[in-house]
Parts: structure tokens; sequence; C-alpha cells
């Protein structure tokens, strides 16, 4: 029972509970034993939500992140979920401090979070795209609670993981290519070598078409994706392997590769799966640029991360240690 359920079941003031509650003056003891048999029968727990409005105290959740404006948004789409959760906790005094990494540069994402982590925080909530350097950084966090989001890191046990199962996505990700292409010669094709959540998803559309003997997969990675960087890349791709059926392309950043089928008239030809649905991706299905889209929900990420700490950290709620984040499909007819 609540402080204000004894009150009400003994028929006295809120005041009266709590000074018995305290073992303070001021309550004969007729009323004090009647109080305390109460709570003896039923229990007592505090309202926590009351508790953190009188204390007043601001619970500070570290963002450690790579540069929102890369990733096509698909990190600023991380961070505003965040911060929608904030907005929706604002009677309870819920603060991000957000800290940016280059994720192309060696031993960023541990500096920027170094830096973060000299804060005072109460939590951390990160995507551990460079899984060494995150590893580098937990002994430093001396128990501070954090969340991975986006990347399901195993080789750790984070307070919570929210994320899409990399494995299953393109594994999901190959079964849709053969539905719309049948068999042939595929492409995988990222842009960074050493990504868990890419290499996983490339993993999961090889397997699936390792039970296709008509078909094989080139898994390659292009680290220049600037217009001239991904157009010399392909030309060199399309001439040595010019039957290619279909590519993957497991991250954001797909509509370049379209821009490139379209002008040199491949298109009609070649299956474009790739993943996220922003604006350009989302522009490509309704086109038909792009075949289809996997979605991961970054924003419900987001959202989920900060509400999931504040309901254990300052509620003392039971919270679930991993939530997976659906495989969501995209294409031109089923986008809004």
């Amino acid at each position: 029972m609540t402080l204000a359920e004894i009150a009400s079941f003994a028929n006295v003031s809120t005041g009266t509970v709590d000074r018995v509650l305290h073992n303070r003056k001021g309550v004969s003891e007729k009323t004090r034993k009647r109080i305390q048999d109460i709570i003896d029968e039923y229990g007592y727990q505090p309202n926590p939500i009351a508790s953190q409005l009188k204390n007043n105290k601001t619970f500070i959740i570290g963002v450690l992140l790579p540069d929102l404006d890369t990733g096509l948004d698909y990190y600023r789409s991380l961070y505003t979920g965040m911060t929608n959760a904030v907005n929706e906790l604002s009677p309870f005094r819920t603060e991000l401090k957000l800290m940016m990494f280059n994720r192309t540069v060696p031993g960023d994402a541990y500096k920027k979070g170094l830096e973060l982590i000299m804060q005072p925080l109460d939590a951390l909530i990160t995507t551990p795209v460079v899984p060494q350097e995150f590893m580098d950084l937990i002994p430093h966090l001396h128990g501070i609670p954090y969340v991975f989001i986006d990347t399901p890191v195993g080789i750790t046990q984070p307070f919570l993981s929210i994320a899409q199962n990399p494995y299953k996505g393109g594994y999901c990700a190959g079964r849709i290519m053969q539905m719309l292409c049948g068999g042939g010669k595929f492409v995988c094709m990222r842009m960074f070598m050493s990504a868990y959540n890419l290499r996983e998803r490339v993993r999961g559309f090889k397997d699936f078409f390792s039970k296709d003997p008509s078909s094989s997969v080139l898994d390659l990675v292009c680290t220049d994706f600037t217009n001239a960087g991904l157009y010399k890349f392909l030309d060199e791709l399309f001439s040595e392997h010019p039957d290619i059926r279909g590519l993957f392309i497991p991250h954001a950043e797909v509509s370049l590769a379209t821009y490139y089928l379209i002008d040199h008239g491949l298109k009609t030809n070649v299956t474009v799966i790739g993943y996220d649905l922003n604006d350009k991706n989302k522009e490509g299905l309704i086109d038909g640029s792009i075949d289809c889209i996997i979605g991961q929900r970054p924003e419900q990420q987001g959202f989920d991360a900060v509400n999931k700490l504040y309901q254990s950290c300052m509620l003392h709620q039971q919270i679930q240690d991993r939530i997976e984040v659906p495989i969501d499909i995209y294409f031109r007819e089923n986008v809004i």
C-alpha cells in the first residue's frame, strides 16, 4: 500500500502516517498502533514518482552516438526518439548529454566516450558500432548502467540491449531477393569492414543463398561512398561482372548506388534491397529505383532506451534486459 492508501484506510492524514513511518513524535499510541497494524498486514510500498517529484533530482543520461549528420539521418532518428521520451517525462527532470564521434577515425569513439563519462552521469546509451573501442570503454563506467541500441554485440552484457537481429535481417533480405528475381549473381556492398551489424547482415544474406546452387554472392567493401568514389567502384564491378542480378546494401546509404544504375541503364536488370526508411530511401521506393527497404524503427529504439532506464533506475521497476526490434519490410505499395 502507498502512504496515501494507508492514510485513507486508517482515516488519518498522510502526515500522521509519515510520522509513524519515520518514528517521529506527535502521534497517539492508539493511532500509531492502528497505522502500524495496517502496515504489518498489507505492507508499505513508497510511490517512486511522488518521491522523485519531492526530491527534485535530475536523471542524467549520457548519449554516445556517431555524428548525427552521418548515416542519412539514421543516428539523428535514434536521438530524436530519446528527446521525445525526455519530453514525455518532462515533469520528472530527465536530461540528455550528447557526445558524437567520427566512426571513420580509429579511436575516436573511445576518446569521446571517455570525455562523456568523465561528466556526472546516471546512465549511458550508445550504439557499439566499433565493438572493441566500446569494450575498452566499459571498465571506465564504474557500474553506471549502459544501454546498447542498434547493435546487439554479444561480447558483453549491457543493462539493456535494444536492437534488431542483424543476421535475421540479412537472411530475410536474401529471401526477398530470391522472391523478386530468382537466382543468379548477387552483390553485398557495404561501407565498413569491421561494423558488426553489417557483417552479420551480409552473413545472413550469404547463408540464405548458400542453399541455392544456381546463385553466388560477392561480398565487397567500398569505403569511398562519395559520388566519384562509388561510381568508380561500380564501373569496375559491372565491367567485371555484367551479369549481376541484385544488389544488397546493408545500411542506409542506398540511393547513390541506385543513381548509378539509372544513369547507366542497369536498373531494369538489377534488384536493389537496402536498409532504413530515411527520406531518400522512401523516395527510391516510390519512384521504383529501390525495390525493398528493411526498417529497424530507430526512433522507437531511442524512445524505449530512455523510458526503460527511467523505469528501472528511478521507479525501481523490473525491466527485461533485451528488446528485439521487429524486421519491418517496405515496398512501394506499403510505404507511407
